[in-house]
């Protein structure tokens, strides 16, 4: 049997080198790689970028430096967050689990827990106990968001939806001026109290309001409209062992108290 020639052994071998570069990032992640991940935007008052919380950037930082590789990171609408993780593109931080998104996406352990709130104008404020309380509402919600299975399944039935964007200036203002009965906020925090006064601080548009010299605009209703868990996610066939390794990180993260630190109950009011 004739030897193969040179020619073909090189051509074979600069093959076998094309497949390895291809094989390689499905089944590892090297080091120093970069991993695109979706985050939801907030906008200010100008419409800039609001940085990231520093639990957010510090939980980021800590996932960094044990797997060694970086994030890049995409501030984009929620809704086109995950859009894009559906799409496969990356991995998407600070989802919850619903039926459909079990559907498409593998989620991490979670990281923490968070109440959806709502918030009313307090001249005009109503009792929440159940969802019934909100018949004949209208709410503002962040595009693309989950509040709870039977929430979003009374959607536009029970109660109407203002679609909002990530400008939180702009949903309080929306608030203020009562083009909607109330909004719904994710919070981490169990202080109402505290919280309602920082954003009463932080929205109310009146410098006296700043001062506590004026009565607060915004209320913050005590039964949340429910809670849930957050997590990492990624669309399976793009994991490739991602969140495997995330999730060993967050587990000695928890066991060792890391993650407590990280997000504290009093964490700054979520998005």
């Amino acid at each position: 049997m004739p030897k193969p020639s040179s020619q073909f052994c090189m051509r074979l071998g600069l093959l076998g080198v094309l497949l390895g570069a291809l094989v390689l990032p499905l089944t590892t992640l090297a080091l120093g790689s970069s991993v695109p991940l979706y985050v939801s935007e907030e906008l200010d008052d100008k419409s800039a970028l609001v940085p990231l919380s520093p639990q957010t950037k510090a939980l980021f930082d800590y996932l960094e430096g044990a797997l060694q590789f970086q994030f890049e990171i995409r501030r984009v609408p929620w809704k086109r967050a995950v859009e894009s993780a559906q799409n496969g593109e990356g991995l998407i931080f600070g989802i919850s689990k619903t039926p459909e998104r079990l559907r498409q996406l593998a989620f991490s352990v979670p990281i923490y827990s968070e109440q959806t709130l709502l918030i009313t104008r307090c001249e005009s404020h109503f009792r929440f106990n159940a969802l019934s309380d909100l018949k004949g509402k209208t709410l503002g919600i962040v595009r693309g968001t989950s509040y709870g299975e039977e929430f979003d399944k009374q959607k536009n039935i029970l109660f109407m939806v203002e679609d909002d964007t990530g400008n939180t200036p702009a949903r309080f203002n929306k608030l203020r001026l009562g083009r909607m009965d109330g909004l719904l906020w994710y919070s981490q925090t169990r202080d109402l109290g505290k919280l309602e006064l920082s954003l009463n601080e932080l929205y109310s548009g009146s410098q006296d309001q700043r001062s506590g010299k004026a009565p607060r605009q915004f209320c913050v209703q005590a039964k949340p409209i429910s809670s849930g868990e957050i997590h990492f996610a990624i669309r399976p066939d793009r994991d490739q062992g991602l969140l495997s390794q995330i999730n060993k990180v967050l587990e000695r993260a928890r066991t060792k108290g890391d993650l407590a630190r990280i997000f504290s109950p009093d964490s700054k009011p979520g998005k």
